[in-house]
């Protein structure tokens, strides 16, 4: 066997040449290579191997993430914020500068929402990303906000997008909507959307859809079911969409995004007397029908073709299947609570065969864990 010089480089039987070293390989090839490590971990450790690597892939290259479960005490006091990845199984505890006056009230894709839990005034407020340590600050309102949480436009790396957040004066009656982009000074009332006395509110927000798509808010209101569609920019309603007169009372609506469409799903109470259906959900239709032009509708569907949809709190996200190869399509993944207190089970729902399965989640058995349908629950994790 030769071996080649350092100003060498091999061969193979064909003639081709070939790298000597690990740090030579083509930087497309270390890109394909990057795409393959789903733990961020990982990814941050492939990142740190050399300044080639560094430079081949960056930190906006992470692959697709699913979303991580947060630890029921979601205060900054110990010093670390702990988490459970649905996407390797992993239990994290990630450091954050300690502090006695801030904790989680909700999430928005990569950031968490932290407010100081004595006045929860809005100026106390910021947008956290655990995993950067990067802090948005967030513009002052002229009262304090009762359960406040974040509804954003999309994830944070483009500066152009939109956010909300949900907010209530101490002694109102109304829920209003809140929007800002990065950077202003102040908010932009879009003005009260749900209707409710104090004490009902929390059930008012945990029951009621938002999501952003497109330039435009989507916002259910929970007394009506009717939905508005609300252009951000100009703050104009362009449409009150009725419910699907399908729709029972009292049922969970989640406002998801999914291939560019806007889904209005339905969860009912797993011990529900009028109706023994899991899952019922809705497309929104716009434009023509027939031919003929008509105000928007929904339109029941049974399949969402190779995404699936994981629902939290108030609205959810869709993922595509072919990234998560142990996730299927056409289904909905949710948690549920059990009989032991603190604990709950993740479920799959198959929307085609309208079927429920039960799956094993190391974190369910860890007293602690919170809901992900409520509050400070999940945030998805990104490296910028």
């Amino acid at each position: 066997m030769t071996l080649s010089s350092k100003n060498e480089t091999s061969s193979d039987a064909d003639g081709s040449e070939q790298p000597d070293k690990w740090s030579d390989l083509p930087s497309d090839l270390i890109y394909l290579i990057s795409r393959k490590l789903t733990d961020i971990f990982d990814f941050v450790r492939f990142r740190v191997v050399c300044k080639r690597w560094r430079s081949a892939v960056q930190a906006s290259d992470l692959p697709p993430q699913l979303p991580w479960i947060m630890d029921n005490c979601g205060s900054f006091s110990k010093g670390y914020l702990r988490f459970y990845s649905l996407l390797t199984g992993k239990t994290h505890a990630i450091k954050v500068p300690q502090s006695s006056n801030k904790v989680v009230t909700g999430s928005a894709y990569n950031y968490l929402l932290i407010c100081d839990p004595i006045s929860w005034d809005i100026g106390n407020c910021s947008l956290f990303n655990p995993l950067t340590k990067e802090e948005l600050s967030l513009p002052e309102l002229d009262f304090d906000i009762w359960h406040p949480s974040c509804v954003p436009s999309g994830p944070f790396s483009d500066q152009s997008l939109r956010y909300v957040v949900i907010s209530s004066p101490p002694t109102g009656e109304f829920t209003h909507l809140f929007c800002c982009q990065l950077g202003d000074k102040e908010w932009t009332e879009i003005g009260p959307v749900i209707i409710g006395n104090r004490r009902r509110m929390v059930k008012q927000f945990q029951n009621s859809g938002f999501t952003f798509y497109d330039g435009r808010l989507y916002a259910r209101d929970r007394e009506t079911g009717f939905t508005k569609v609300i252009d951000v920019d100009t703050e104009t309603v362009l449409h009150v969409v009725p419910p699907p007169k399908s729709e029972l009372v009292g049922v969970f609506v989640y406002l998801v995004v999914s291939s560019g469409e806007i889904l209005r799903v339905c969860k009912y109470e797993k011990n529900s007397s009028e109706n023994h259906r899991d899952f019922d959900i809705y497309r929104l239709e716009l434009g023509n029908r027939y031919g003929n032009a008509m105000d928007p509708y929904w339109i029941e569907i049974d399949n969402i073709s190779n995404q699936f949809l994981f629902l939290h709190e108030n609205h959810g996200c869709a993922f595509r299947a072919e990234d998560f190869p142990e996730f299927l399509g056409n289904s909905i993944y949710f948690f549920r609570e059990t009989s032991k207190r603190n604990s709950f089970q993740l479920f799959r729902y198959d929307i085609k065969m309208g079927t429920l399965k039960g799956l094993d989640v190391p974190a369910e058995k860890a007293r602690g864990w919170f809901l992900p349908r409520k509050a400070r629950s999940w945030f998805i994790p990104s490296l910028c």
